[in-house]
């Protein structure tokens, strides 16, 4: 068994990658304003065998990352194997790293776009994989119209954007202003309440920022984009989107993580 790890900016998530290939056990941590996450964790993960192979990508703080590993360490599981950004993956999947630094870009949106990317493995089409987390990510992948001597379906991720997320928005207002309440609530679509405004105007600004980018990147192309949602706010995102066909996918994150994972279990076993 291998324990795979994504560690946000808010919160730590897990699950476990069973020899077929699927996700189990899934859990979540939030580390957001915590300084003793290892000891939650040791207690979270208390049950997995010492031995345990350990999987992630990390995008928090290193003193987080020191904290995952104090935890794996204490229950004898095996070293974090911590992934970075490749500029290429070549699995199942075939993704080309288009950022002009392709070290630059976060670990998670990589994993997210193969995870994404997986979901389309048959399919030729254009993707837009948004991740609505403490930030906001909307990332473009291009498709080739023919398949690969392998089968797949080339792609490359040509660019996306980076914005605050719903959460640090709502926070940020209620933080820097002296009038604003910390908002919460459902949007409506003629606020008649200060709640409400603020709610509505922050999901209409995040739905706003999607449709922009969807719609620029979808006019060079042939076929409309498919649009992907994940994260912990993918859910208040999607009721404020009007782009058919959208659909959320949990953990895209940690099934990147897995297909990198599979792929270099595969290259060790060939070695």
């Amino acid at each position: 068994m291998t324990l795979l790890i994504d560690v946000g900016n808010s919160s730590v998530k897990w699950a476990e990658l069973r020899s077929t290939g699927e996700l189990s056990n899934p859990g979540q941590y939030l580390h957001r304003g915590v300084d003793d996450v290892g000891s939650q964790l040791m207690e979270e993960w208390r049950h997995v065998p010492p031995g345990t192979e350990l999987v992630g990508c990390n995008v928090a703080s290193p003193s987080v990352e020191s904290e995952v590993e104090k935890a794996a360490r204490t229950l004898r599981l095996g070293r974090v194997n911590w992934l970075k950004t490749q500029t290429l993956f070549e699995g199942p999947v075939k993704l080309v790293n288009g950022y002009r630094d392709p070290a630059q870009l976060g670990a998670d949106r990589w994993h997210a776009m193969l995870g994404a990317c997986l979901i389309a493995v048959k399919q030729a089409e254009a993707l837009v994989v948004v991740n609505a987390g403490t930030a906001t990510t909307v990332d473009c992948i291009d498709a080739d119209d023919l398949e690969d001597e392998q089968g797949r379906v080339p792609r490359r991720f040509v660019g996306g954007v980076i914005a605050p997320g719903i959460r640090l928005m709502l926070e940020s207002l209620a933080q820097q202003t002296a009038g604003l309440p910390a908002a919460e609530g459902a949007p409506a679509d003629f606020p008649d309440n200060t709640d409400a405004a603020i709610v509505t105007g922050v999901l209409d600004a995040q739905a706003g920022l999607v449709h922009r980018v969807w719609h620029r990147f979808a006019v060079g192309l042939s076929a409309r984009p498919r649009l992907i949602i994940t994260g912990g706010d993918a859910g208040r995102l999607l009721s404020r989107l009007s782009i058919e066909g959208t659909a959320i996918e949990d953990n895209l994150v940690l099934r990147g993580v897995a297909l990198r994972a599979r792929a270099e279990t595969s290259a060790r076993s060939m070695a």
